[in-house]
């Protein structure tokens, strides 16, 4: 399922969409339709080295049950 983050040109308020096939995604605080989408975070890379990466929960790489070694 695709997720898509956008902030609303009318109220600013930025929120992510789950997006199926061509339905058009729409601020849930104004209904508005005119979105800018943004970049996710989540496929932005930091360019640091591996072990200076977090796991998602905030913990060192390898940790959350990411399949490193215990």
């Amino acid at each position: 399922m695709p997720i898509f983050e956008y902030i609303c040109q009318s109220c600013g308020k930025k929120f992510e969409a789950v997006v199926f096939g061509s339905n058009a995604p729409e601020c849930p605080a104004c209904h508005g339709q005119q979105l800018e989408q943004q970049l996710s975070t989540f496929a932005v890379s930091t360019g640091g080295s591996a072990s200076a990466r977090t796991a998602p929960c905030g913990a060192p790489s390898g940790a959350c049950g990411s399949g490193g070694a215990t």
